[in-house]
């Protein structure tokens, strides 16, 4: 995603999502790379030659695509004119890595180029593709330039290439437009369409045109097909005729068609791909990763993919949690009013991301009949925002429009544009903890948390029918597990999870309380399971509480009654009723 912004390296994160069991391994590859070190004098040196020196004894050995500080000193070398810019153009094609890389992020921001140097950017942008040489070709912008940059563009992931083409806009698609007739070439083409602001809307009905035309070459039509694709939903109302291609006899323009309209959100398509989307996460899986890809897409096509909502009503009995969630705020955005009733039910969950998923779904639908029970949560619901979330939407259905803005799909959240699925994986932060006593109370008790040393944790039990040893561990984004290791017989895995610590269940039941989540990166989602040994030897495990995010200490209250940190909340729980409410402070002692 290099250039796309004012990010100055030319190697930054790709959007690469991995799934491993239930959990979530976001990974970027991105570059261990520092600044480029202004030197001391490099405004005030008398000559180029002694500038260079200068910055001869900064620039590394190797090209570590940073481009910070350029801008300085493109400003400082600037006042020795073309002859500056000639030899940091040798260097940016010199045998040395590292200089190669600081002139060409210095020659990015070179303030004047013409036509005359494109032969020289061009030699400099072939021995590093999607390089920093490639912005001056867009500012350069002339067909041969053009030209050049589109040449390039097929070696590689999105890149400087991607953003100087993507910054000229319209101007470029005469020149991409060949590429999307070559399988090879199309992706890197639509890649930098789609990134053009403003869309390029002036091509989408020429693109319709030749699409629908049976005159035109295949691969011409293909393009023209994938051309609309890239534009998006902005293409959506010129691109209504293309439904006539779906029964068109070839395979590949039917199959490119699909494509087309599945990109603008035409609704010829909701149907198919709603049929795709099917619940089929494990229990604890607090990610359900093809659900929220799924049923996002489908959210995305607001109204117009309200037929597939009879498709989306088995995800709310679906038995893991993450996907009735998604579910649930996927049939409100699409506005699918026949699921009122069933998501109604869905707000005596006790799992609180079910509840606040119904809240914002029931808004959305302006369900009269829900206002009640919006009312109650609003009052005494023991997540505070799950709550205000309540009220918003109550007093919206009672409002003169009768609903919330079902347009507004994608919300802010303090201040940060998220769509409403972000909450089911990252948790409802709560404000920084401050109680330096550590001393909390609920109701009348009061009590200490205590935090886990290291990543793996045990219990021993010698009672029947349990003899042996319950083995947690928890490696942060590599994932756990919870493993049973009996005194005789065969061991057993009971949950591939984090496990971040455990505690005897103390009421009565001879089992154990097990904490359970991740925060990483962007996640922070956690809960608590009970497991449970029967006289037949089957273990039994039930969730307790699903938590605001990772848990990361504890404590046995009384028997059977728990608390834990979570996400910058105490979280007062029992093995038999779930989540009872939040601990508060203690003064010191």
């Amino acid at each position: 995603m290099s250039g796309r912004s004012s990010d100055r390296k030319k190697t930054t994160c790709s959007k690469t999502t991995t799934i491993i069991g239930p959990m979530l391994l976001l990974l970027f590859a991105t570059s261990a790379a520092f600044a480029i070190k202004v030197p001391r004098g490099m405004d005030t040196c008398p000559s180029l030659k002694v500038c260079l020196q200068l910055l001869d004894a900064v620039v590394p050995a190797t090209d570590d695509g940073e481009g910070s500080n350029s801008e300085v000193l493109a400003r400082d070398l600037s006042r020795f004119g073309d002859a500056a810019k000639h030899e940091l153009l040798n260097r940016a094609t010199g045998n040395q890595p590292g200089w190669r890389n600081v002139a060409g992020a210095i020659l990015s921001d070179w303030p004047t180029w013409d036509p005359s140097d494109v032969p020289a950017l061009r030699k400099a942008l072939q021995m590093n593709p999607g390089g920093w040489l490639a912005r001056p070709l867009g500012r350069i912008a002339t067909p041969e330039a053009i030209q050049v940059l589109v040449e390039d563009l097929p070696r590689g992931e999105e890149n400087q290439t991607d953003f100087a083409l993507s910054h000229l806009g319209a101007r470029a698609i005469p020149y991409l437009f060949p590429l999307l007739k070559n399988d090879l070439s199309a992706a890197s083409a639509a890649r930098v369409i789609s990134a053009m602001d403003p869309v390029p809307l002036s091509y989408a009905s020429g693109w319709v045109t030749i699409a629908l035309d049976p005159h035109k070459d295949r691969d011409e039509r293909i393009a023209a097909l994938r051309g609309l694709a890239a534009l998006g939903p902005n293409a959506k109302p010129a691109s209504a005729e293309l439904r006539k291609l779906l029964g068109a006899p070839e395979a590949s323009l039917r199959r490119e068609t699909g494509i087309a309209l599945h990109a603008v959100r035409d609704p010829s398509v909701i149907v198919e791909l709603a049929k795709e989307c099917r619940p089929k996460a494990e229990a604890h899986d607090s990610i359900a990763i093809d659900a929220v890809v799924c049923l996002r897409d489908v959210a995305d096509f607001g109204i117009d993919g309200r037929d597939a909502g009879p498709y989306l009503l088995q995800f709310l009995g679906s038995a893991n949690g993450a996907e009735q969630a998604y579910g649930i705020l996927a049939l409100g955005l699409i506005g699918y009013d026949e699921a009122s009733t069933k998501i109604e039910g869905a707000l005596k969950s006790p799992d609180w991301r079910i509840v606040n998923a119904a809240v914002w779904s029931l808004g959305w639908l302006g369900d009269g009949n829900a206002t009640s029970q919006l009312d109650a949560i609003a009052s005494s619901y023991w997540l505070p925002e799950v709550g205000q979330n309540a009220k918003r939407s109550a007093d919206a259905i009672r409002s003169p429009t009768g609903h919330l803005d079902i347009a507004e799909w994608r919300l802010r959240e303090n201040g940060v544009p998220r769509d409403p699925f972000w909450f089911v994986s990252d948790g409802i932060p709560g404000k920084n903890l401050e109680c330096t006593s550590n001393h909390w109370r609920w109701k009348d008790l009061s009590f200490k948390l205590s935090r886990p040393n290291g990543r793996a944790s045990s219990l021993r039990f010698r009672k029947e029918p349990m003899f042996g040893e319950l083995v947690g561990t928890d490696n942060g984004e590599w994932g756990g597990q919870l493993a049973w290791l009996p005194y005789k017989g065969q061991s057993e895995i009971l949950l591939r999870d984090n496990v971040a610590g455990m505690d005897y269940a103390s009421d009565g039941d001879i089992g154990a309380v097990v904490y359970s989540g991740l925060a990483h990166m962007s996640f922070n989602f956690g809960y608590v399971l009970k497991v449970s040994l029967d006289s037949g030897g089957t273990w039994n495990q039930s969730e307790i509480a699903r938590l605001p995010g990772e848990p990361v200490a504890w404590s046995t209250i009384t028997a059977g009654l728990f608390a834990v940190e979570a996400n910058n909340r105490v979280v007062v729980f029992s093995t038999r009723e779930g989540i009872l409410g939040l601990a508060s402070c203690a003064a010191d002692k």
